[in-house]
Parts: structure tokens; C-alpha cells; sequence
């Protein structure tokens, strides 16, 4: 099979923010075709999974999800994460690294350095917690206009938020895995100096880039994010095939 035809060479194992479901990062797909296979992964509380209740413990989450994830590892992987995913995808590096099955590649987007980002709302005042929701982050705005879409996902939203608060990831444990990692110019709640700690967490060499955009860069990522990624993924695919 040629190189034009052959599946991709990369798995692209994807998590979302607080409150979210990864199934945004499905859109990916086509515009990374030729070097990766996007991979979703479905927290409890949300989306495919919605049934499942959330998980309100962050090291909990991250022990469940790495006994599921390094059963669908067959060859090299890229772990990728928007906002609290970045925490995700930093805590499986470490798993996974420990386990022999390490990440070529961890992609941190909007996504301050772990255990140190801006708190979120508690959300204990459930008569203000959709106003508390959107004045943290203004893009919630869209999704909290549907009374009904509230009902269902503030459960998750408050059970991850608090989740966010309490995580407070081991010190001095960095990763072998390269990381690149995302910053909207125009994001309120994540802006690039929260995200420049990231190099002490990696042996592997850090990179930072700033793009066009807000705290959506998941749902709405610029040109410039994807070409990026296409080039660093192609190299991998390249290493990883001698």
C-alpha cells in the first residue's frame, strides 16, 4: 500500500476541557487525514458515556482512563488536550511512560501548566452558577442558553470544576515526551504565560505557539494550529518508521 493510500501512522488520543465531551475534536479529522487518526476519549458524565456518573477525583479519572487507553495502543500515539485535557494527557504521559508504552508527542492546548491554573468557579450557589459558568468563561454562553442543555450538563461542569481545584499533580515528575502546546491570543481564562511552565514538565523540549483565537481553539482551530501539527506529526510518523 503506498504512502498516499496507507492508513495514518499516528494515533491522536484526544481529551476535552472541564465540562466537555472530546467529541468536538472529531472535526479534526479531515484536516488531518494524512498524518493522523483523531481518537475522542469519552470521559464518564458525557457524551457517549453520559449514563456513567462523573468522576470526581482527578487521579481517580486518570488511573481509570489509562487502564482503558493502553489497551487501544498499537503503535506510535500522540496525546492531545484542551484546557483541563492538557492535564489529562500530561498525568497518562507519566502513566503510560511508566507502563512502556510512552507518547511521541503530548499537545497541550489552552491549557495552563497543571496544577496551577486560574480556579474555577465552585459553583455551591446553584441559583447563580449559570452567570458564575459564563463569567469565567464567556464561551459557555452559547451552550447555557438552552434551560434544558443546562439541566444536563451542570452536574458534570460543577463535578469537573471542582475536580480542576483539588488536582495537585506530584512535583519534580516530568515526561520523556516532547510537548507542543497552543495559546489563543484572544483567550480570557488561559493566556500564553500561563502555559510557559509547561518546559520544566518535559525533557523532551518544549514549544509554544500562539495562534488566532479564544478558549474554543478546540472547536475552532486556526489554519496556522493545524499546519503545525501536521508538520510535527508527519516527523513522528517519520522517526516512528525509521
Amino acid at each position: 500500500m503506498d504512502a498516499i493510500t496507507r492508513q495514518p501512522a499516528l494515533d491522536v488520543f484526544c481529551f476535552p476541557q472541564a465540562g466537555a465531551d472530546s467529541a468536538s475534536f472529531a472535526t479534526w479529522q479531515p484536516k488531518l487525514s494524512q498524518t493522523a487518526r483523531i481518537v475522542p476519549v469519552a470521559l464518564p458524565g458525557r457524551g457517549r458515556r453520559f449514563d456513567e456518573p462523573a468522576i470526581a477525583d482527578f487521579t481517580a479519572l486518570c488511573d481509570l482512563i489509562f487502564q482503558e487507553l493502553r489497551l487501544q495502543i498499537t503503535g506510535p500515539f500522540a496525546l492531545m488536550g484542551s484546557s483541563m485535557g492538557g492535564w489529562l494527557a500530561y498525568e497518562l504521559a507519566l502513566r503510560l511512560e511508566q507502563a512502556g508504552q510512552p507518547p511521541a508527542l503530548v499537545v497541550p492546548i489552552a491549557s495552563p501548566v497543571p496544577g496551577v491554573g486560574r480556579p474555577l468557579p465552585e459553583l455551591n450557589n446553584l441559583a447563580s452558577a449559570v452567570a458564575d459558568i459564563v463569567a469565567f468563561n464567556p464561551a459557555f454562553a452559547e451552550a447555557v442558553a438552552y434551560p434544558e442543555l443546562v439541566e444536563l450538563i451542570l452536574p458534570t461542569i460543577r463535578t469537573d470544576f471542582r475536580m480542576c481545584n483539588r488536582y495537585a499533580p506530584q512535583p519534580g515528575r516530568t515526561m520523556r515526551a516532547p510537548v507542543i502546546g497552543f495559546a489563543g491570543d484572544a483567550d480570557t481564562v488561559v493566556d500564553a504565560a500561563a502555559m510557559a511552565g509547561w518546559d520544566a514538565l518535559t525533557a523532551g523540549g518544549y514549544d509554544l505557539t500562539v495562534v488566532p483565537g479564544d478558549h474554543a481553539l478546540h472547536e475552532r482551530p486556526p489554519q496556522v494550529l493545524l499546519d503545525r501539527l501536521i508538520a510535527a506529526f508527519a516527523k513522528v510518523c517519520a522517526v516512528a518508521h525509521g
